[in-house]
């Protein structure tokens, strides 16, 4: 085992170690309790349990700093072991998929522990088992006693990864881990998406339990609870406060920090950043307006509002739909640019900063004792040390779910298999837990640092999931500047109308100061952001309006109420709350974050999308900025019957995969993609054959209708058979267009089964990924630029989501993917739900939009053979690592990459056979 300096200037600064308190009994096989009588459900949370790494793991187990984690060879104890099972499903054809494979596949996710491996007793009223898989079973003879299990067993499982999560939250990753470029834009966003002061963030507790009366006074005991069972795990794990102990997670000696207690504030730091990534919708009011007069100058009004209607996809009659019964919300087809409340911000008028912006950077020398330690470490060493840089997206929406109703299930009742996608973090973002107490028996995951609830899992006889559902919940507010001693304002002002007032905005500083570490070294800096709030929310930039100065913020209506949703969780986890489809829904509706639920239990499947969505005023438009105007306020909320949802659908199933909820229901103005051609059109026409006729279906089937999904290039899938039948036959292109029928032929897979390294069809997914993004020549810019010119570069939303990110998730929001078939498919005569008013392709015949893309292809063809040096496309090779899963590493030792699958990161195959 190679110990290298960094690693051992570690170790000798820990040189007088405390043993952890609380330590657990040894293994036993322990099977008291009969599996659960309800049922089965199945889970998975790569990739693993334990996400912790104390001193002596590191050096007897992983054997140092800046190594990968592979389970079996250098990983502790349940850190890696669920990736395996993770991986191995795509190693399974999807039609082979048995019910025994699922227990090698998943984890039971029962409430008692198949093998007792440890049981702990923080305090009295407390247990904590831990099964062969690391999960926490946490009893609590009180809810407060279970309240305070759930904090405690959370930093044994997740301490480090917590303390970045609050850190972030409140805009310090910087200061917390490193000095990066990456970190500090983290931060910057941060302060322009949720920024509040302490004494603010602790208010909002507050406010929970005026909003709920004796509900919320419930929660507010479980909260202290929980934060009472954090601090207590982090002083038993790191004694003192100091990184001393064997078990205290060695990234606070590598970063000279020290853990400190937690707080309510730091309870909302991190639910404010899980709201404003995965909770949010709408907010890209300013780029469609600034896309909309672009249109405008090259076309004229009349034109360019055609046009705009056409690529906005905001209403498309041929976009697939979780519900099939109509709700309505978001506006129609229309562009309303014109009335009185729109306010559309210059092209080219002069800006000023927002939030955000860094106002100063002072760099000093370093101090005694400010440099990590690094022996003799020399420059070469220190670089393979990463910085850990968390990198949350912030448009995050990647989750799936596909439930089978009774009628088309084998055994008589529902199935589902579902689970959130939030990307891939090494320790997962997400934490599972067992919490059974009063009024509390749930299983299943939160987001670590919000876990005093079960917020994704099954309780004693049903399970539910959710999806991002981008409901427009932001909206773009111009407010008009102006200075209070009357003088004529600019972009610089700093005042605004409120009525016939000038107020000045609130203005904070928000100071972080950075040190140099192992992973990231420099000279210490402190940098001071200014960020601006009006009423309506926080400043992002300052510029114009037919000249006038504005400030253009973004209104979220979760702003200030990010913790309000737990009382809904709180519901989910209370088998006196919830006892049906019905009861299920009433608690979603009170989550104000924007999901669509799920619910599955031995009767029913059910979908219910939570929102607290904003009713706007007369006068506004959807997709555009709006006066900030006392007139233009909100006007209240949308309340529970003007929520999309449904029980059983006469179809036999429900199938979301971040499209629209229903017919009538618009996308939100961030959202251009929701049109005929959707990744969930994978799922629901998998399902559609598996259920047809008499077959039906069994929980395993399920599971392999997901795993084909998961691996199939929907992109390629729904856009091949539009390009090759306008293609036809072209002899100089035949060596190519059977190539990638081929590939269609197969259902264009992306997938490595038998792990050989390469590809099935790899020549054919090598030829199209150039063809479909190839710079100035790709195949959208192609079909599109004879109806928008230039243009083409300015629509305000990506070309492609390719699985090349690393991050697991794709083809989710472009919607060049439905415009290219719209187009195509107007030009072969076949019918188009919702068809363009303009034509695009060539100039707007068959003959000449065949023409352009014959050249379209043959340019991708001579492209791809010069960047391989082949001869032919059939020697064309595809190294799929380009796709690989790469988990983003919050800490100092990593994991493995894994081969891509479109699928949750937290994924339940639920399977009820009696309700109580």
């Amino acid at each position: 085992m190679r110990r290298t300096p960094a690693l051992i200037a570690v170790t000798a600064s820990l040189a007088l170690l405390a043993p952890a308190a609380g330590a657990g009994a040894g293994p036993a096989d322990l099977r008291a309790e009969p599996r659960d009588p309800y049922g089965t459900v199945w889970n998975i949370v790569p990739p693993g349990s334990n996400g912790n790494i104390g001193l002596l793991e590191l050096v007897e187990v992983i054997g140092g700093l800046g190594t990968t984690a592979v389970d079996g060879e250098n990983a502790p104890d349940n850190y890696a072991d669920q990736l395996e099972m993770y991986d191995a499903l795509t190693t399974q054809r999807p039609g082979d998929i048995s019910r025994a494979d699922l227990d090698d596949l998943y984890k039971r996710a029962g409430f008692t522990p198949e093998t007792v491996v440890s049981t702990d007793t923080p305090r009295d009223g407390v247990t904590i088992r831990r099964d062969q898989f690391g999960v926490p079973y946490i009893r609590g003879v009180t809810y407060e006693d279970t309240m305070y299990g759930a904090g405690y067993a959370a930093i044994q499982d997740r301490m480090f990864l917590m303390d970045v999560l609050r850190h972030t939250g409140a805009a310090r990753m910087a200061e917390f881990v490193g000095d990066t470029p990456a970190n500090v834009a983290m931060d910057q966003e941060q302060l322009r998406t949720a920024f509040y002061t302490p004494e603010e963030a602790e208010a909002q507790v507050h406010a929970v339990v005026e909003r709920y009366g004796a509900e919320g006074r419930r929660l507010l005991r479980g909260v202290d609870a929980y934060l009472e069972g954090i601090n207590d795990a982090q002083d038993a794990l790191c004694p003192g406060g100091l990184p001393t102990g064997v078990e205290c997670p060695v990234e606070y000696a590598a970063l000279q920090k020290f853990p400190t207690d937690w707080t309510r504030a730091d309870l909302v730091y991190v639910a404010s950043l899980v709201g404003g990534i995965f909770g949010k919708g709408g907010g890209g009011e300013a780029g469609n307006a600034r896309f909309l007069q672009l249109l405008r100058a090259k076309f004229g009004r009349r034109v360019a509002d055609g046009v705009y209607r056409d690529l906005r996809t905001k209403l498309d009659a041929g976009a697939p739909t979780t519900a099939s019964v109509d709700f309505s919300y978001g506006g129609g087809r229309a562009v309303e640019a014109g009335r009185p409340g729109v306010a559309l911000p210059d092209v080219d008028g002069p800006t000023a900063p927002g939030s955000g912006h860094v106002a100063r950077v002072v760099t000093r020398k370093l101090r005694p004792g400010e440099r990590a330690p690094r022996g003799d470490l020399p420059e070469g060493e220190l670089a393979e040390l990463p910085p850990i840089e968390l990198m949350l997206d912030h448009d995050a929406a990647m989750s799936n779910a596909l439930l089978v109703t009774a009628e088309e299930s084998r055994t008589g009742h529902p199935l589902a298999v579902f689970g959130p996608q939030t990307s891939y973090y090494n320790p997962q973002l997400l934490v599972e837990q067992v919490l059974v107490g009063p009024g509390v028996k749930a299983r299943g995951v939160s987001f670590a640092g919000t876990n005093l609830v079960i917020q994704l899992g099954r309780g004693v006889d049903y399970a539910w999931s959710a999806t991002s559902a981008s409901n427009d919940l932001v909206d773009t507010v111009a407010e008009r500047l102006c200075n209070t001693d009357g003088s004529a304002p600019t972009v610089h002002s700093t005042g605004y109308r409120v009525g016939g007032r000038c107020v000045e905005m609130d203005h904070d500083q928000h100071v972080e100061h950075t040190v140099p570490n192992l992973t990231a070294p420099g000279l210490p800096k402190t940098y001071t952001f200014d960020v601006w709030r009006t009423r309506h929310g926080i400043v992002q930039e300052r510029t114009t309006v037919d000249g006038e100065p504005v400030a253009l913020v973004l209104q979220r209506s979760t702003y200030g109420h990010e913790v309000d949703s737990v009382v809904g969780f709180s519901r989910f986890n209370d088998p006196g709350y919830v006892r049906d489809a019905q009861s299920f829904m009433r608690a979603a509706s009170a989550i104000d974050f924007t999901f669509n639920w799920f619910y599955a239990d031995s009767r029913d499947i059910a979908h219910f999308t939570s929102s607290l969505l904003p009713v706007r005023a007369d006068g506004v438009a959807f997709d555009f900025p709006r006066w900030g105007d006392k007139a233009y306020d909100w006007q209240g909320w949308v309340g529970f019957r003007g929520h999309a949802r449904q029980v059983n659908p006469e179809s036999g199933y429900l199938v979301s995969w971040n499209n629209r909820q229903a017919r009538s229901w618009s996308a939100p103005d961030n959202v251009w993609g929701w049109g005929p051609v959707h990744r969930s059109l994978a799922l629901s026409e998998r399902i559609e054959g598996a259920i047809r006729g008499a077959r039906k279906v069994d929980a395993a089937g399920v599971v392999g209708v997901m795993s084909g999904a998961a691996t199939q290039d929907s992109r390629a899938r729904y856009l091949l058979p539009s390009l090759l039948d306008v293609i036809g036959r072209s002899p100089a292109l035949a060596p190519a267009t059977e190539l990638l029928r081929a590939w269609l032929q197969a259902g264009a897979p992306r997938v490595d089964r038998d792990r050989d390294g390469h590809y099935a069809h790899e020549a054919a997914i090598a030829l199209f990924d150039v063809w479909y993004e190839h710079g100035d020549d790709s195949l959208g810019y192609d079909v599109m630029r004879g109806g928008l010119g230039s243009l083409v570069h300015e629509v305000p939303r990506m070309l492609d989501d390719h699985p090349r990110q690393g991050v697991g998730s794709a083809w989710l929001d472009p919607p060049w993917y439905g415009w290219v078939v719209k187009e195509l498919d107007a030009r072969l005569g076949r019918h188009v739900a919702t068809p363009f008013r303009h034509d695009y392709c060539g100039r707007g015949t068959l003959a000449s939009c065949r023409t352009a893309l014959r050249a379209s292809l043959a340019g991708a063809v001579d492209a791809a053979l010069a960047e391989q040096g082949v001869g032919s496309v059939a020697e064309l090779t595809y190294d799929k690592a380009q796709d690989a899963i790469v988990h983003t590493t919050a800490g100092l030792v990593g994991v493995r990459p894994i081969d891509w699958q479109n699928r949750p990161t937290f994924q339940q195959v639920v399977e009820y056979t009696r309700h109580r």
